[in-house]
Parts: structure tokens; C-alpha cells; sequence
């Protein structure tokens, strides 16, 4: 076969990163380093770029102080759970009158400082539970973690959206619903609904 079948052929080489298998992740500002498909799903490795970076708090240009790396649960993809394990930059201040020592790279785009789901995980398991009747059981089987990893990552989120009283603005008529969640407890759940448009505004 003369034509190569890697991506590598028909990416940029002036840099170590591939274009395609960041579209591919679609996750803003890092570059996909390493996939590998393991038995218990895929893990994708990420980096974001060298860069300048000044001290959050006095504004002195940081020192590199290498990458620590962690581990998230992130939507699922080709059929599979998926980790991402990113590569935090780490920075060090070299102001000795500043307080800061040593602070790590955050980026709410791609995860919450200290989250254990990605933010489009997130993002996804709320609309699953709002939209589409998941049950929180069944997203983490979907994601390969636990009940209680999934439910304290979007219950503030939940949370934010039922106290926002803007969810009723056009709404003129409702509608109650009741969906049986698990057969074996006979657990229900209530919605109420607008019945103009596809939306949950209420869940009980």
C-alpha cells in the first residue's frame, strides 16, 4: 500500500499536534496527544499548547513547573465510555513577595477545578435526565462511573435550572405527566409540561 493510513498524512506537520483528531474530540483549547482503546472504554489524552502565562494574582510572567494529569469521565463515543485524561500545565511565581507558589491550569470550557465529569458531560447527562426521562442509574451505566459521581455533577446544575423562574416565560398551557422509572420499585416520576413546545418545566 503506498498511501499511508494514519492521519498524519493529511495533517499540518509544523507542529506535534493533529487538526483532525482535535475536531474529531471537539474539546476547545487542548490537542488530542494519545487515544487508546482499552477494555473498559477509550481514553483520550489532551495537552494544551506552551504558553506565556502571568500569575493570577500579581501579574509577574509564571516559570514552567511540567503537567500534572487527571482523569475525567466524559460523554460516551463510538459506543463506548470515554476518559479524558488531561495534562494540567503547572506554573510556579517567582515574585517572592507574591503569595501564590505553585497554581494549575483551569479551563471551565473543558472542566470545573475539581469536577470528576467533563463539562459537555455534564452539559449531556442534564439533558438526558430533562429531555429525554434518563434516570440517573442508567447515565451511569452509560458513563462507566458511579450513581453518586453523576448525580453530584449536574445536581447543582439541576438545581440552578429549577430556580430559574424564566423556564415559564411563554409558556400558556401545561400539561401533567407521570413515567414509571423503574418497574421493579414502581418508582414514578411527574413532569409538568409545556404543551406548546417540547420542554419539561417542572419534574417531581
Amino acid at each position: 500500500m503506498s498511501e499511508p493510513t494514519a492521519c498524519a498524512a493529511r495533517c499540518p506537520h509544523d507542529d506535534a499536534y493533529c487538526d483532525n483528531c482535535d475536531r474529531l474530540v471537539g474539546l476547545p483549547g487542548v490537542h488530542v496527544i494519545d487515544v487508546d482503546r482499552r477494555p473498559a472504554g477509550l481514553v483520550v489524552e489532551v495537552e494544551s499548547p506552551p504558553a506565556v502565562m502571568g500569575c493570577p494574582t500579581c501579574g509577574v510572567v509564571a516559570r514552567s513547573h511540567g503537567r500534572r494529569t487527571v482523569t475525567l469521565v466524559d460523554i460516551p463515543c463510538f459506543g463506548a465510555p470515554t476518559r479524558v485524561r488531561w495534562r494540567k500545565r503547572t506554573w510556579t511565581c517567582p515574585e517572592p513577595s507574591c503569595p501564590v507558589g505553585v497554581f494549575t491550569e483551569q479551563d471551565t470550557g473543558i472542566a470545573n477545578p475539581r469536577a470528576m465529569l467533563t463539562t459537555r458531560a455534564c452539559r449531556w447527562a442534564t439533558e438526558q435526565v430533562r429531555r429525554e426521562h434518563a434516570s440517573i442509574a442508567g447515565l451511569a451505566r452509560q458513563l462507566a462511573t458511579t450513581w453518586r459521581t453523576v448525580w453530584r455533577s449536574i445536581e447543582p446544575i439541576l438545581a440552578r435550572a429549577a430556580a430559574d423562574e424564566s423556564r415559564f416565560t411563554g409558556v400558556t398551557t401545561l400539561g401533567v405527566d407521570e413515567h414509571l422509572v423503574r418497574h421493579e420499585a414502581l418508582l414514578f416520576r411527574m413532569e409538568v409540561r409545556d404543551l406548546h413546545r417540547p420542554a419539561v418545566v417542572a419534574v417531581g
